[in-house]
């Protein structure tokens, strides 16, 4: 069984409506504040691996090379760009993984970024129906749509579960309000969620402006590492699983 790579340094933009103008921008920030924290060079970089949902958000695609127009060093580094909806990040982080747990590298830069408050509301709402399945899901009409149909059929089979949304959302926004990364950094409370009213509207019976994510900018990114370079940084976070 090989040994799991670690994780020895990261950097992470504010979410909310980015002062970084572009997705290159904000790529260009992170990436160099992850490699810093690390103290790596980018000449010690094996392979970049970014993650980006665009889908029509831009019309800039081929976001695995944005890293290295930014950042020249980086240029001549191969670079991949995976999209896979909600999980793009966790592809992109999974694919470093694999790159790094296999041998080809012994260090990996992981990316992910996302420029969304500039779109207007219609053209955000196609983008991300573009993660549906169109052919069965457009009908929907929005991608909140999509998960208020799943929770309405939990709901015919299991009963009404609100409530349930209703804390799990509380316990989110709590969790925000101590983040200094959050977008919404306030402590809404269980009622408040639980509550439909004109500051929490339905948005796709029955899920309420709580239950759903904020459009919103940013990024993050880490250095990802072999065992034997992890030993000879400064910080090393390993998987349990």
């Amino acid at each position: 069984m090989t040994t799991s790579p670690c994780i020895i340094g990261w950097g992470h933009s504010q979410f909310g409506k980015a002062a970084e103008p572009t997705v290159e921008a904000l790529l260009a920030r992170v990436t160099g504040e992850a490699l810093d924290h690390a103290g790596i060079g980018a000449d010690e970089v094996d392979g970049v691996f970014v993650g980006v949902f665009n889908s029509g958000l831009s019309r800039q695609g081929f976001e695995g090379a944005l890293v290295g127009a930014a950042q020249p060093e980086l240029a001549t580094v191969p670079a991949v760009h995976v999209e896979n909806a909600c999980a793009t990040g966790s592809a992109a982080l999974y694919t470093a993984l694999d790159f790094v747990q296999s041998g080809r590298g012994r260090i990996a830069l992981v990316a992910g970024a996302e420029k969304m408050t500039h779109a207007e509301p219609a053209v955000l709402n196609d983008v991300l129906l573009s993660a549906s399945y169109r052919a069965e899901e457009e009908q929907a009409g929005s991608f909140a749509g999509v998960f208020g149909d799943l929770a309405r059929r939990y709901f015919d089979r299991y009963g009404d579960h609100r409530e349930a949304l209703a804390r799990i959302a509380a316990k989110n926004h709590a969790n925000g309000a101590g983040n200094p990364y959050a977008h919404l950094r306030k402590d809404l409370g269980f009622e408040f969620c639980n509550t439909v009213s004109d500051r929490n509207p339905v948005v796709a019976d029955p899920l309420r402006r709580t239950d759903c994510s904020l459009v919103s900018d940013g990024a993050a990114a880490v250095v990802v590492a072999s065992r034997d370079v992890a030993v000879k940084a400064q910080r090393a976070v390993t998987w349990r699983g």
